[in-house]
């Protein structure tokens, strides 16, 4: 009988239950084996010794998994160098002390149990695509101490979405990460993944914190002015669920829209039709008043795409941060969502509904859209790329506005030259698999995209734009296949 084994596992199931019902056929398998002389069998992948302090110690494909002399020294010390400073990064602080301790797999478990005597107040996640490794882990050391951590968190079996969703909740700025290569060695790929997406949400974590602290003040007064409305707006919450089991078109302003304004009015009667600011005067010219327009950007350019419009039979959606102009704007109706302005907190404290952040007005809109009941999603001028060196649709209100603001020493070529040209532009691919330009801007958009796609597989997207950068998830679809679609009275909906 193995008694270590024994008392984790009752540990684990007391303190992870429902983990525990997901995992049960492993903790059944490893039971049985433990303790006997097959227990080897349970960890074919590891070969076992002793280090000089008579510590267990492993080795993996002939990479030592731990010190062979004193593996609880050695954890020890890793786990102090992640308290150190760490240097300045693109306008980071990077001195403050992290709130959490990420480990990227973990070996027998000596770093994560140094981590939990060494930090009590701090969370603590183990990421480990493998239960078996990570269960193995258990016939050896006590994990007592690791299990009555009181903010303990286990990404066991999940995907690499699934565990940066867990790293988001502490912020990837206010972690410290520890991936040992020879722990990582069974799954790179995985790990890799991981690591990928880190450091993806890295940079948007400090882009963010670079434009909060440009723009803190103009924002806190627009919140300051702003906050009365609270008491009187009607929440987006009061709209969950309640489209559900309708197709909605989701309009963006990449190149791509010019091409279905033609038929945006046959598709308006056939799904609920969404949004994005920059978009708005394109569909308007189509004759396309959108069932809702979406606006969640405090800069006051996001308010100029909208200036000088109406749509009395279209319902906005804002937030409590954006330039005050945008509460004059003429619609049906104006709904408030949570902001994610930081600032904004002090000025509302009461739930509006959370359309999420994905740093791109396009996201806001999938999120709602799939917020009310989505069956599907159907996107125009979602391109996230520049097909043809072009930039925005036609009509939209940065190719109206290009020429007005264009003089003979800087045309309005030269203008599109600039946006084109200035987030890092790079090479992707399109749904064809040919090469398409875009930009690291626009793969950080279209990786969140990716993300949320991949949480939200019940969802189905499709695209009218095989010519944008094709993001995993999102499938082409013809328009003469979105157009076989039924008509929908909005008499009978909440649209009415």
């Amino acid at each position: 009988m193995n008694s270590i084994w024994n008392k984790n596992k009752e540990l684990f199931e007391a303190r992870f239950p429902q983990l525990m019902t997901l995992l049960r056929g492993y903790f059944d398998l490893f039971s049985k084996y433990a303790g006997t002389e097959d227990e080897a069998n349970l960890h074919p992948f590891w070969r076992i010794a002793n280090a000089k302090n008579g510590s267990p110690c492993a080795e993996e494909d002939g990479l030592r998994l731990h010190s062979a002399y004193n593996p609880e020294r050695e954890a020890e010390g890793a786990v102090r160098a992640l308290l150190a400073p760490q240097p300045a990064q693109n306008g980071s602080a990077g001195t403050e002390e992290p709130s959490a301790i990420v480990f990227l797999g973990m070996g027998l478990g000596y770093a994560p149990l140094a981590a939990a005597a060494e930090l009590p107040q701090k969370t603590l996640l183990i990421v480990e695509p493998d239960a078996e490794h990570f269960l193995a882990a258990l016939l050896f050391l006590d994990f007592t101490a690791l299990f009555q951590h009181q903010k303990l968190v286990l990404a066991i079996s999940c995907t690499p979405e699934q565990a940066i969703t867990l790293i988001n909740q502490n912020g990837v700025e206010q972690s410290r990460f520890l991936c040992v290569k020879s722990q990582a060695h069974h799954n790179e790929a995985y790990f890799s993944a991981v690591q990928s997406l880190v450091e993806r949400n890295r940079a948007k974590e400090q882009i963010n914190c670079a434009t909060l602290k440009k723009f803190e003040k103009r924002w806190t007064q627009n919140c300051k002015k702003n906050a009365p409305l609270v008491r009187t707006l009607q929440p987006v919450n009061a709209y969950k669920d309640t489209l559900k089991g309708l197709p909605f078109l989701l309009l963006a302003a990449g190149p791509s829209l010019q091409d279905v304004l033609s038929d945006l009015p046959a598709l308006h009667e056939r799904m609920v039709t969404v949004c994005v600011d920059t978009a708005l005067k394109a569909a308007l010219r189509a004759g396309v008043q959108p069932d809702f327009i979406i606006l969640t950007d405090p800069q006051y350019w996001a308010y100029r795409h909208i200036s000088g419009l109406c749509a009395p039979h279209s319902i906005l959606i804002t937030e409590i941060a954006v330039y005050p102009a945008v509460f004059r704007f003429a619609c049906k109706k104006i709904l408030l969502c949570n902001s994610q302005v930081p600032m904004a907190k002090e000025f509302c404290t009461k739930e509006l509904g959370d359309l999420g952040a994905g740093g791109s007005v396009a996201s806001a809109a999938w999120n709602f859209c799939r917020f009310a009941g989505a069956s599907a999603v159907y996107a125009a001028g979602l391109d996230l790329a520049f097909p043809k060196g072009n930039t925005h649709a036609r009509g939209s209100t940065f190719e109206e506005s290009a020429p007005t603001t264009s003089f003979r020493t800087r045309p309005a070529e030269t203008l599109g030259a600039t946006m084109s040209y200035s987030a890092n532009p790079c090479y992707g691919t399109d749904y064809n698999g040919n090469p398409v330009l875009t930009d690291q801007r626009m793969k950080m958009f279209a990786w969140w995209f990716e993300s949320r796609l991949a949480e939200c597989p019940d969802l189905s997207t499709y695209t009218f734009a095989p010519q944008g950068l094709a993001i995993p998830g999102i499938t082409p679809r013809s328009m003469s296949d979105a157009l076989l679609l039924p008509e929908f009275s909005r008499a009978n909906t909440i649209l009415r």
